[in-house]
């Protein structure tokens, strides 16, 4: 089958069909997504070498399954199920799990992808596949409400207009809160505020405002430095963004106005999915374009450019 494999440089190239083993399923890929991770990993993130890509939409093909014929979608965390961490509700955590497409999984941006069954989620029958192809994503907007108490009457302050940046918006948005998207781009920020969001261009943004919650997903080394300037004592800093290139910080200064930093990553599925068929988050403004599959280094080279959102890849 064809596959997108990273070796040091990006190429199209003939792999292995993968053969699933018990309790796995077969996926034929239909649409795909690129991802900031994706991007950071071809700069050196997480030296991963291998078939990329963790979003995605499918359609089962082992006929043995129970969910032989359906659209799915799956969570990227293949967790053992045994250790510690799985059995006390931290699967996502396992010092055992491969993680699809970036860390010893191969991943989405092929013919087919094998995926433990309990990993898969149907789509529901009223959700257009280039919308389901968000869900990854979503649920890690989701997750912040997850690991923290969010307040409605608490002021939020939003880092980074891009693709995970907006969803995370339309969710704060539902929660009733205060909340300010930011973002250095002008494109961006119209963009955001065409979709109804509450954003402001980050020039604007005075050193004296402060917010008791903050979100970093600018995608930049620099972002937790900002995000922190801006937050009041005892405030919370929420951290999504990855990078191949880390960043220093001042400890003093968290130990000092007594910051709570919480690291975030993925979320569950069930809610994102029940956000998107009742059309509560509208992910379709953030599809900049989509590509055939053997355009995808292309795409690559577009999904990097900036104003560039969500690139979908049809396989």
């Amino acid at each position: 089958m064809k596959a997108l494999f990273f070796d040091g440089s990006l190429k199209i190239k003939e792999v292995s069909h993968p053969q699933p083993r018990e309790n796995e399923a077969l996926i034929k890929i239909i649409f795909s997504a690129i991802c900031n991770t994706d991007l950071e990993i071809v700069k050196g993130y997480m030296g991963f070498n291998g078939i990329l890509g963790h979003e995605f939409v499918g359609e089962v093909v082992t006929r043995s399954s129970d969910l032989f014929g359906q659209k799915v979608v799956g969570e990227i965390n293949c967790s053992c199920g045994d250790c510690y961490l799985c059995q006390t509700g931290r699967e996502t955590h396992c010092p055992n799990r491969t993680v699809l497409g970036i860390d010893g999984h191969p991943g989405v941006f092929a013919d087919y992808i094998v995926l433990p069954m309990q990993n898969l989620k149907v789509v529901p029958e009223n959700l257009p596949l280039t919308s389901a192809v968000f869900t990854e994503p979503l649920a890690a907007a989701i997750e912040i409400f997850e690991q923290i108490q969010i307040k409605p009457s608490q002021n939020v302050f939003i880092f980074g207009a891009g693709k995970l940046g907006l969803l995370i918006s339309q969710v704060f948005r539902l929660n009733g809160c205060v909340y300010t998207t930011f973002d250095t781009q002008v494109s961006k920020v119209k963009k955001a505020m065409d979709m109804g969001i509450n954003a402001r261009e980050l020039s604007s943004l005075r050193d004296a405002e402060k917010a008791e919650v903050c979100v970093d997903c600018t995608g930049n080394p620099s972002g937790i430095n900002l995000a922190l300037s801006h937050l009041y004592p005892r405030g919370k800093l929420v951290l999504k963004t990855t990078v191949a290139q880390s960043e220093k910080i001042d400890l003093n200064q968290i130990v000092i106005n007594e910051f709570e930093i919480i690291g975030s990553r993925c979320g569950l599925f069930e809610p994102a999915l029940s956000l998107l068929s009742q059309g509560l988050v509208n992910p379709q403004p953030l599809i900049s374009a989509i590509l055939p599959f053997n355009e995808i280094i292309q795409a690559f080279e577009l999904a990097g450019k900036p104003g560039t959102l969500k690139i979908l890849i049809q396989h």
